[in-house]
């Protein structure tokens, strides 16, 4: 797998503690959510929040079928915006997976980081990698974030799926009720899916009025789900 470009916020007191990989969505960066360890601090809820390493890869440049052949960043192809039954880029969703999977291992390798204190998430098509990955993984990380998720390859998933590593790891999914992208219902419908899978810590977090993007409220509810694991 060739190394894959992020933007990375090193922990300000060594050695690390915890790690947070996080990835965006289609068209955006890495730098699109570099200001997250900064409202983690702001927040004053993590008292450990300077000896956090975080990790926000940039997804490839890919043609995107949805938006015309046009290339930009993507973690894989979409054909239909928010149609779970439409043709799904199943060969590019698991390889962004595996990538995910990379970037754990080198927190573990590289800065000896407990991969119980590992988050892993994203938003949009970020999130609907990290709660992919979660379930490929052979060992239990710490928690999933994911923001405006979905999945469209379930049926693939549960062909690949490692049973019972991780159906205890805490997962927060938060969605808004007015998303034009990905609808509430398909954001439900996932975490109704996953919860099926086994999945038996995810909470469905709804946001009401909440377009296709992160408010506030959510964001503060996300600093405590990290705290929650960070300080375990």
């Amino acid at each position: 797998m060739s190394a894959i470009s992020a933007i990375r916020h090193n922990a300000a007191t060594t050695p690390a503690k915890a790690a947070i990989i996080f990835l965006h969505g289609l068209g955006d960066t890495g730098e699109g959510w570099s200001w997250l360890p900064q409202l983690v601090n702001q927040t004053n809820l993590i008292p450990d929040s300077q000896a956090i390493n975080y990790v926000f890869p940039n997804a490839p440049q890919i043609p995107i079928t949805v938006n015309g052949g046009m290339i930009m960043p993507g973690w894989f192809d979409i054909y239909e915006f928010g149609n779970p039954n439409a043709k799904q880029d199943v060969e590019g969703f698991f390889k962004s997976c595996h990538v995910l999977q990379s970037l754990i291992q080198e927190q573990i390798d590289k800065y000896h980081i407990p991969p119980h204190k590992i988050i892993i998430g994203g938003f949009s098509q970020g999130a609907a990698i990290s709660l992919a990955a979660v379930s490929l993984l052979s060992y239990k990380i710490g928690g999933v974030v994911a923001l405006s998720g979905f999945c469209a390859v379930g049926e693939e998933l549960e062909k690949r799926l490692i049973k019972d590593v991780n159906f205890d790891t805490p997962i927060f999914q938060g969605h808004g009720t007015a998303d034009p992208i990905v609808a509430y219902d398909f954001g439900k419908r996932t975490s109704e899916l996953y919860q099926k899978l086994g999945y038996k810590n995810l909470k469905f977090n709804t946001y009401p009025g909440v377009a296709h993007s992160a408010s506030e409220e959510e964001l503060i509810d996300v600093v405590k789900f990290l705290k929650d694991i960070i300080e375990r």
